[in-house]
């Protein structure tokens, strides 16, 4: 009876110990600036910046260029997380795993674009968006994956002011204060242009544009789309999207989440 009280002990030790390891094989992330971050795997890059799932499950993201990536791979390389590492040379070593199959966001990973090649910057007029290009639907660039670059687009008031003006009220009572309506590439899909300055506002940009496509179709039923271009404070691409009364209701709905829907309908 002793015996099996010590035995008990022991195994209710060993469960308490367990339980209190933290989540095996954890990935580390390393920045520039010498901090460093815990992701549940590897980061995944989507255009400019690096997806990152933490070990609760919980999605984030950053500028990919603040990782330090050769110190990154190289301490990710024998990093066992907080497992502890048994030496025992008696034991046959195990065969290497087959390659794991390719998941949809390693797919988006695999065809983001490089850095494009920009025309030379020329002199704007005062008061003219400094990101607004002279091109036209006819002449406009084409991002790497081949989709219209909505920022080399020439900015034109949409042809509808009512509109225009409804959209933007809409945005703005939203909490989206950032926000300029143009012409888009067809006649009957405004150019709505959003500056986000993190993750959290990229998010809410797509949310809230969903929801203010669906409001302005109730009015407006000719308005087809949304052309959605979000912006950094710098002007640089935070990411484009088509988005159309189906892909809204989606989001509205909340059969897709809206960092799945980034990832999903990004165009790059």
């Amino acid at each position: 009876m002793r015996q099996l009280r010590r035995s008990t002990l022991i195994l209710v030790a060993l469960v308490c110990v367990l339980l209190g390891v933290g989540p095996l094989f954890a990935y580390t992330i390393y920045l520039k600036d010498g901090s460093s971050i815990q992701a549940k795997e590897k980061y995944k890059i989507v255009g400019e910046r690096a997806l990152i799932t933490l070990p609760n499950g919980t999605q984030t993201f950053l500028v990919a260029k603040q990782i330090d990536v050769a110190r990154t791979d190289s301490a990710n390389t024998n990093d066992y997380g907080s497992a502890v590492v048994i030496d025992d040379s008696h034991q046959p070593q195990p065969t290497a795993p087959p390659p794991p199959q390719q998941s949809l966001t390693d797919l988006i990973h695999d065809k983001a674009p490089e850095p494009r090649q920009l025309p030379p910057a020329r002199r704007t007029r005062p008061g003219v968006n400094p990101i607004a290009a002279t091109a036209t639907p006819s002449t406009l660039l084409k991002t790497k994956a081949g989709f219209a670059d909505l920022s080399s687009l020439a900015r034109k008031p949409y042809s509808q002011a009512d509109v225009a003006a409804e959209m933007q009220q809409y945005f703005r009572g939203q909490g989206v204060e950032e926000v300029e309506i143009y012409q888009g590439t067809q006649g009957d899909r405004p150019l709505v242009e959003v500056t986000t300055n993190s993750e959290a506002a990229v998010f809410r940009a797509l949310a809230v544009g969903s929801t203010a496509l669906l409001h302005v179709r109730e009015t407006h039923p000719k308005v087809s789309a949304f052309e959605l271009l979000l912006v950094t404070p710098a002007k640089e691409r935070a990411g484009q999207f088509v988005l159309t009364p189906q892909l809204a209701a989606d989001v509205v709905s909340r059969n897709v989440e809206v960092s799945a829907f980034f990832l999903n309908n990004v165009q790059f």
